[in-house]
């Protein structure tokens, strides 16, 4: 087995074998290699972040007894230089390469130069479990291997010449000074193998990226913080799109109907009246937005569903006196006339769904209705004034027109003959401008079905 010995001298680096087998490398071959080594690593890519390029200055402190004291060579002549690159592995460690060069002088006894290569792994404390990736002062330690040699030295210590294995031990820490640059500040100490000389060397520099912005899927969050970097999505997640489940573009958190695929808000318009269907007390015929999406034929603002007259304009219930006075007392339209002036005094408490006193009487006076014709059914709609979103008013319209179900139900009503559905803000009957019209807003409208 032989064991070899590094050893540089003018001429070039020579490797040394114990049977005395001698090979000779030229020395500008040997840092053209770690130059390419360099470039090689510089260049390459990584999952979030370019490499980081390294530029610092140095200054080195040799370990070695000197009437039992440390040599010290931290005078200004001392300062050198270190060039290398960081390449991410994952969020704990990176992969490091660099070369220093530095002089070493001790007052008139000593001077020489020293360079080494070296290459290590660095395990950092901003990994996402010590601290979070992305913190400002970051520590880190390092181990590697590398070369170190020392040339054009003037002293009596001949045997310090030459090029020797080592092992770097490194520590310090990285200053985030924006996303594309660090300053670093760490001491590594340099441990050599046949333990010819040691020495720390400190070093203050900046660690950046050549690497120009990119955001491939153009959704303004470049890659490096995408977190879907081929497919577009909105800044605030992340730079990826959007949960859909119904496919028709809008996302689930501005889809009022999120299930079910549609153009209006994300919300179906079975009728095409610009009323979205969940918005809509007259999905399937087309009508005003103003009226809830139901039609007004005679446009006398009142509803034809609710209009004993829907094909003759009128003041009263929207009828004429005439036409009220010739309705026979029986009759479908007097029906219908009681049920919406019984409903129009159906009134609840602010941002609740609780009636209010004086909504007792015309409740019973439905019931009586109800019970003068088994065969009648109602269809109960919910509404609210325009204060708050318009899906907490959605919400409140439905459980006010469940409150008038559950009412009738209690009273002994069939729950077969009853249903109910909130259309929120959509159908206000006066302005939202003013108390009393927001006091009107809050409301059911009650229809009829009388089945032969």
């Amino acid at each position: 087995m032989l064991i070899y010995k590094f050893i540089l001298t003018r001429q070039g680096f020579r490797l040394q074998g114990s049977r005395n087998k001698t090979k000779l490398y030229d020395m500008k071959k040997l840092f053209t290699i770690a130059l390419l080594c360099l470039c090689t690593l510089a260049i390459g890519q990584t999952k979030e972040d370019p490499i980081r390029l390294y530029l610092g200055v140095t200054t080195n402190k040799l370990d070695m007894t000197y009437f039992e004291s440390m040599f010290n060579f931290s005078d200004i002549e001392n300062v050198g230089f270190r060039v290398g690159a960081d390449a991410y592995l994952n969020p704990s460690l990176d992969a490091s390469f660099n070369i220093s060069r530095g002089k070493m002088k001790h007052e008139d006894l000593f001077f020489a130069l020293i360079t080494d290569v070296s290459a290590r792994l660095t395990y950092k404390f901003n990994n996402g479990y010590i601290m979070e990736e992305d913190a400002r002062v970051a520590p880190f330690l390092g181990l590697g291997f590398g070369i170190t040699n020392m040339q054009d030295q003037e002293s009596f210590w001949a045997e310090l010449d030459g090029t020797h294995a080592m092992i770097p031990f490194a520590a310090g820490v990285n200053f985030k000074l924006n996303k594309k640059t660090d300053l670093v500040v760490s001491g590594t100490y340099n441990k050599t193998l046949d333990d010819t000389y040691n020495y720390l060397q400190y070093g203050v520099g900046v660690k950046f990226s050549m690497q120009r912005d990119k955001d491939r899927d153009g959704d303004g969050v470049l890659d490096r913080d995408d977190a879907c970097p081929d497919v577009a999505g909105p800044v605030n997640n992340y730079g990826c799109p959007l949960a859909d489940d119904d496919n028709d573009g809008v996302p689930n958190n501005l889809d009022a109907c999120p299930q079910v695929a549609g153009a209006i808000n994300g919300c179906p318009d079975t009728d095409g009246d610009s009323v979205p269907d969940i918005y809509d007390a007259c999905p399937t015929v087309a009508g005003d937005a103003s009226l809830g999406g139901c039609p007004d034929s005679d446009n006398d603002g009142v509803v034809d569903s609710q209009d004993p007259c829907p094909n003759t304009y009128g003041t009263i219930n929207g009828c004429t006196q005439e036409a009220m006075a010739a309705m026979l007392p029986d009759s479908e339209e007097v029906i219908r006339v009681k049920l919406i002036e019984a409903a129009e005094n159906i009134l609840f408490k602010l941002n609740k769904s609780s009636l209010t006193a004086g909504s007792r009487e015309p409740l019973n006076d439905i019931l009586t209705i109800l019970k003068d014709n088994p065969a009648m059914k109602l269809d109960i709609n919910g509404h609210a004034d325009s204060q708050g979103s318009a899906t907490y008013n959605y919400e409140l319209s439905r459980d006010r027109a469940n409150t008038i179900k559950q009412w009738f139900i209690k009273k002994g009503i069939s729950a077969s003959r009853l249903q109910s559905e909130g259309f929120g803000e959509r159908a206000p009957r006066a302005t939202n401008d003013t108390a009393a019209g927001r006091a009107l807003n809050r409301r059911v409208d009650i229809d009829f079905i009388i089945k032969k």
